[in-house]
């Protein structure tokens, strides 16, 4: 089945002082690895871009937020609005590790998913497949069907920003990150390590390039 991913890359970031999908790790930016990545198991490829236009040269459609300056859950309307298929793949774009193993394992998921709800009502129906390790979600780590676009409009309209919350009011399949984790040697979680930080970013970069870390695993 076709399936169309959407990188969630709103811009500049306060916390890193700079549009960290840009920043270089090994020899690309880091939206152009994660691109990469997705041409294996995406036909379509998404951009979700904020309001910021510094995307345009990659290669994939960027499409703007509708609902400005309001985090990721306005990134997400923005990408599912675009796509053209019941299903979006959908990821961060400051998840440096994650690789097509990853999205391949979450697109056999949603083909599954599919089969197993295809006789079945559709408000009973699977509406998002998310990563879970640890007690914690990756919203942005995951695939959701065109159907949540209703309650994600009014939770943007209504101020509801929190992306857990919103996740909580749908009917979601998680994946195991601990299994995730087994099956691609992840013995330090760096799957779902994301970079929030110019240290995060270092220790990336470090990794990646096969030198030696000045600290130790982020926890």
């Amino acid at each position: 089945m076709d399936i169309t991913s959407i990188i969630i890359a709103g811009g500049r970031s306060s916390r890193m002082g700079t549009n960290k999908a840009l920043l270089p790790l090994n020899g690309m930016a880091v939206i152009e690895k994660m691109i990469g990545e997705l041409e294996s198991v995406s036909q379509r490829i998404l951009i979700a871009g904020g309001q910021h236009h510094d995307y345009n040269h990659l290669g994939p459609e960027v499409v703007m937020d509708q609902y400005p300056d309001m985090g990721p859950l306005a990134g997400l309307y923005a990408g599912l609005s675009a796509a053209t298929t019941e299903w979006s793949l959908v990821v961060a774009c400051d998840l440096p590790f994650v690789h097509r193993g990853v999205f391949a394992e979450i697109r056999e998921r949603v083909t599954r998913i599919e089969e197993e709800n295809a006789s079945i009502e559709k408000e009973e129906r699977v509406q998002a497949i998310i990563v879970k390790a640890g007690g914690r979600i990756q919203p942005l780590l995951a695939a959701y069907r065109q159907g949540v676009l209703p309650g994600l409009q009014l939770a943007l309209e209504g101020g509801r920003l929190r992306m857990s919350e919103w996740v909580a009011s749908i009917h979601v399949e998680y994946i195991d990150g601990a299994d995730l984790a087994d099956k691609f040697d992840d013995t330090e979680g760096m799957l779902q390590f994301n970079m929030n930080d110019i240290e995060d970013y270092e220790w990336a970069r470090a990794m990646l390039s096969g030198e030696k870390p000045r600290r130790d695993f982020p926890q």
